[in-house]
This record gives structure tokens, sequence and C-alpha cells, in this order.
């Protein structure tokens, strides 16, 4: 009888404790997501707020560098001749979905430019974790 209690306590035991681990998991998940989603809003507040049409070009770096956010000015073949300003963050989210190999994920920002670097579009502000399948 004794190796049957045994067995039922070390089988509870284990139960509390895996029970345990899941729960700080996803706590610590529920944390880092909500980090994660804190910093996508500001970036996007920050976006809406500072890189308004006719922001100037000191103003558009500005920007990325306070986010520290790497940035280049890519020409495209729009119509007027003008250019975006695109920068990319790598960083790491909160806890990928389902599907997903690792946590890394990017936070892009981008805003139509003209020739001199004037704000003349409005920006967009994407984020999407890397590893899914």
């Amino acid at each position: 009888m004794k190796p049957l209690r045994w067995s039922i306590t070390t089988a509870v035991a284990i139960v509390v404790v895996g029970s345990g681990w899941f729960g700080v998991k996803q706590y610590h998940c529920q944390q880092r997501n909500a980090a994660f989603a804190r910093r996508i809003v500001s970036i996007q507040q920050d976006a809406d707020e500072q890189l308004k049409i006719g922001t100037k070009k000191a103003d558009v770096a500005r920007f990325y560098i306070q986010h520290k956010i790497p940035f280049e000015v890519v020409s495209w073949p729009f119509e007027d001749g003008g250019s975006e300003a695109i920068g990319t963050l790598y960083t790491i989210g909160g806890c990928a979905p389902l599907g997903c190999g690792t946590d890394r994920a990017l936070i892009g920002v981008r805003v139509k430019v003209n020739a001199n670097g004037t704000v003349v579009g409005e920006p967009e502000v994407v984020n999407m974790y890397t590893d899914c399948l």
C-alpha cells in the first residue's frame, strides 16, 4: 500500500509543480505582451503626432532616433518622384503566438516624403513576429 501512496503523492506533486510553472509562464507572457503592445501604441501615437504632413526632414530623423529605430530614405517610382522614410526596429515581442519559432518581432514605421525630406503622407506603423510559419 505504501508504494501506491508514494506514487499518488508524487503524481499530485508533479501536477501542482507543473501547474505552478505554467501559471508563472503565462503571467510573464501576459506582462511581455502588454509591454510590447504599449511600445507599439506609443510609437503609433508619436508617429501620428510627430510625422504629420509638412514635417521637415530633421524632425523626421529625430522621430526615428528618439525611438531607436534605424531608418533610411528609399526612392520608389512614385508619380511625384517622392521617397519613403522606412525604419525597422527588431526586438523581442511578448510571447509569440502558436506556430512561431521564437519571440523575435519587428516594429516598422514608414512615411512618404518628398525630395526635400518633408512628410507628404500619413505614417504607417506595422508589427509582426518574424519566425512564424
